[in-house]
Protein backbone atom coordinates (compact mmCIF):
# COMPACT_ATOMS: atom_id res chain seq x y z
CA UNK A 1 0.00 0.00 0.00
CA UNK A 2 1.86 3.42 -0.96
CA UNK A 3 0.83 5.95 2.08
CA UNK A 4 1.29 8.94 -0.62
CA UNK A 5 -1.39 7.62 -2.82
CA UNK A 6 -3.66 6.97 0.20
CA UNK A 7 -3.23 10.19 1.40
CA UNK A 8 -3.86 12.02 -1.70
CA UNK A 9 -7.14 10.28 -1.90
CA UNK A 10 -8.20 11.03 1.70
CA UNK A 11 -6.89 14.70 0.58
CA UNK A 12 -9.55 14.35 -2.24
CA UNK A 13 -12.43 13.43 -0.31
CA UNK A 14 -12.02 15.99 2.43
CA UNK A 15 -11.22 18.68 0.03
CA UNK A 16 -14.67 18.01 -2.23
CA UNK A 17 -16.29 17.88 1.60
CA UNK A 18 -15.15 21.35 2.30
CA UNK A 19 -15.96 22.27 -1.35
CA UNK A 20 -19.43 22.13 -1.10
CA UNK A 21 -19.40 23.31 2.55
CA UNK A 22 -17.90 26.92 1.75
CA UNK A 23 -17.39 26.95 -2.09
CA UNK A 24 -14.43 26.75 -1.88
CA UNK A 25 -11.29 24.69 -0.39
CA UNK A 26 -7.30 25.29 0.49
CA UNK A 27 -5.05 23.16 -1.61
CA UNK A 28 -2.93 19.99 -0.08
CA UNK A 29 0.18 20.09 -0.71
CA UNK A 30 1.59 16.38 -0.38
CA UNK A 31 5.60 15.36 0.20
CA UNK A 32 7.06 12.00 0.19
CA UNK A 33 8.59 8.91 -1.86
CA UNK A 34 5.93 7.73 -4.53
CA UNK A 35 7.51 4.88 -5.05
CA UNK A 36 7.45 3.84 -0.90
CA UNK A 37 4.98 1.24 0.48
CA UNK A 38 4.23 -0.68 3.38
CA UNK A 39 1.88 -3.37 5.07
CA UNK A 40 -1.02 -1.49 5.85
CA UNK A 41 -4.84 -1.60 6.06
CA UNK A 42 -5.81 1.43 3.71
CA UNK A 43 -9.32 1.98 5.06
CA UNK A 44 -7.73 2.88 8.17
CA UNK A 45 -5.09 4.70 7.03
CA UNK A 46 -7.72 6.66 4.69
CA UNK A 47 -10.43 7.43 7.65
CA UNK A 48 -7.24 8.52 9.89
CA UNK A 49 -5.73 11.01 7.20
CA UNK A 50 -9.10 12.10 5.81
CA UNK A 51 -9.97 13.07 9.60
CA UNK A 52 -7.40 14.88 10.73
CA UNK A 53 -6.83 16.76 6.28
CA UNK A 54 -10.58 17.32 6.87
CA UNK A 55 -10.03 19.65 10.23
CA UNK A 56 -6.94 21.27 8.93
CA UNK A 57 -9.27 22.58 5.40
CA UNK A 58 -11.58 23.69 7.85
CA UNK A 59 -9.56 25.18 10.11
CA UNK A 60 -7.62 27.15 7.35
CA UNK A 61 -10.87 28.09 5.81
CA UNK A 62 -13.08 29.73 8.14
CA UNK A 63 -9.83 31.61 9.47
CA UNK A 64 -8.94 33.16 6.11
CA UNK A 65 -12.53 33.18 4.67
CA UNK A 66 -12.66 37.35 5.44
CA UNK A 67 -9.39 37.80 4.57
CA UNK A 68 -8.00 39.33 0.62
CA UNK A 69 -4.85 36.64 1.22
CA UNK A 70 -4.98 33.41 -0.79
CA UNK A 71 -5.42 30.44 2.02
CA UNK A 72 -2.27 28.69 2.79
CA UNK A 73 -1.99 24.90 1.57
CA UNK A 74 -2.54 21.97 4.05
CA UNK A 75 1.06 20.40 4.18
CA UNK A 76 1.29 16.23 4.41
CA UNK A 77 4.74 14.90 4.88
CA UNK A 78 5.23 11.06 4.85
CA UNK A 79 8.50 10.11 5.95
CA UNK A 80 9.78 6.38 5.58
CA UNK A 81 11.71 5.55 7.91
CA UNK A 82 14.22 2.27 8.36
CA UNK A 83 11.96 1.35 11.31
CA UNK A 84 8.77 3.04 10.66
CA UNK A 85 6.61 5.52 9.11
CA UNK A 86 5.17 8.90 10.04
CA UNK A 87 2.70 11.24 8.17
CA UNK A 88 2.62 14.74 9.31
CA UNK A 89 0.26 16.71 8.70
CA UNK A 90 0.31 20.64 9.11
CA UNK A 91 -1.80 23.83 8.27
CA UNK A 92 -2.51 27.29 9.80
CA UNK A 93 -5.40 27.21 10.86
CA UNK A 94 -5.19 29.17 13.58
CA UNK A 95 -4.87 26.28 16.25
CA UNK A 96 -6.79 25.87 19.14
CA UNK A 97 -6.26 27.54 22.85
CA UNK A 98 -4.82 25.96 25.25
CA UNK A 99 -7.57 24.85 27.36
CA UNK A 100 -9.23 22.80 24.61
CA UNK A 101 -6.70 20.54 24.10
CA UNK A 102 -7.16 18.31 27.06
CA UNK A 103 -10.43 17.97 25.35
CA UNK A 104 -9.84 17.22 21.85
CA UNK A 105 -9.59 13.20 21.91
CA UNK A 106 -13.24 13.25 23.93
CA UNK A 107 -15.78 11.79 22.34
CA UNK A 108 -18.52 14.87 20.98
CA UNK A 109 -16.18 17.32 21.76
CA UNK A 110 -15.71 19.36 18.66
CA UNK A 111 -14.23 22.96 18.06
CA UNK A 112 -17.35 23.37 15.57
CA UNK A 113 -20.71 23.77 16.51
CA UNK A 114 -22.79 20.75 16.05
CA UNK A 115 -24.84 21.07 12.91
CA UNK A 116 -27.79 18.46 14.52
CA UNK A 117 -27.65 21.27 17.67
CA UNK A 118 -29.78 23.52 15.32
CA UNK A 119 -32.48 21.46 14.77
CA UNK A 120 -34.67 21.24 17.98
CA UNK A 121 -37.13 18.37 15.86
CA UNK A 122 -34.88 15.52 14.86
CA UNK A 123 -37.75 14.46 12.99
CA UNK A 124 -37.77 17.41 10.62
CA UNK A 125 -34.10 17.19 9.69
CA UNK A 126 -33.12 17.56 6.13
CA UNK A 127 -30.28 15.83 5.80
CA UNK A 128 -29.06 17.65 2.35
CA UNK A 129 -28.52 20.74 4.52
CA UNK A 130 -27.07 19.26 7.70
CA UNK A 131 -23.15 20.02 7.76
CA UNK A 132 -20.94 16.90 6.98
CA UNK A 133 -17.58 19.06 7.20
CA UNK A 134 -17.63 19.11 11.28
CA UNK A 135 -18.91 19.30 14.77
CA UNK A 136 -19.54 15.83 15.74
CA UNK A 137 -16.49 14.74 17.49
CA UNK A 138 -15.67 11.65 16.73
CA UNK A 139 -13.39 12.40 13.88
CA UNK A 140 -9.79 12.57 16.22
CA UNK A 141 -11.33 9.97 18.92
CA UNK A 142 -11.80 7.26 16.70
CA UNK A 143 -8.36 8.14 14.25
CA UNK A 144 -6.40 8.11 17.38
CA UNK A 145 -7.97 4.58 18.58
CA UNK A 146 -7.22 3.35 15.08
CA UNK A 147 -3.79 4.45 15.33
CA UNK A 148 -3.30 2.70 18.35
CA UNK A 149 -5.05 -0.54 17.77
CA UNK A 150 -2.38 -1.31 15.19
CA UNK A 151 0.44 0.10 17.98
CA UNK A 152 0.71 3.77 16.69
CA UNK A 153 -0.50 6.85 17.85
CA UNK A 154 -1.89 10.33 16.96
CA UNK A 155 -0.09 13.58 18.55
CA UNK A 156 -1.52 16.96 18.11
CA UNK A 157 0.12 20.37 18.77
CA UNK A 158 -1.47 23.48 18.38
CA UNK A 159 0.43 26.62 18.10
CA UNK A 160 -2.66 29.33 19.10
CA UNK A 161 -2.66 31.81 16.68
CA UNK A 162 -0.78 30.34 13.51
CA UNK A 163 -1.67 26.69 13.39
CA UNK A 164 -1.89 22.96 14.09
CA UNK A 165 1.44 19.93 13.69
CA UNK A 166 -1.02 16.38 13.85
CA UNK A 167 1.83 13.30 13.88
CA UNK A 168 0.54 9.49 12.77
CA UNK A 169 3.59 7.82 14.39
CA UNK A 170 4.98 5.17 14.31
CA UNK A 171 3.11 3.64 11.65
CA UNK A 172 5.51 0.09 11.16
CA UNK A 173 7.02 -0.87 7.94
Amino acid sequence: MSPLEVARDASEDARSICLREYGSAPKVNIYGDPNFTFPYVPTHLHLMVFELVKNSLRAVEERFVDSDKVPPPVRIIVADGLEDVTIKISDEGGGIPRSGLPKIFTYLYSTARNPLDEHSDLDTIDLATVSTLAGYGYGLPISRLYARYFGGDLQIISMEGYGMLQYLSPLFS
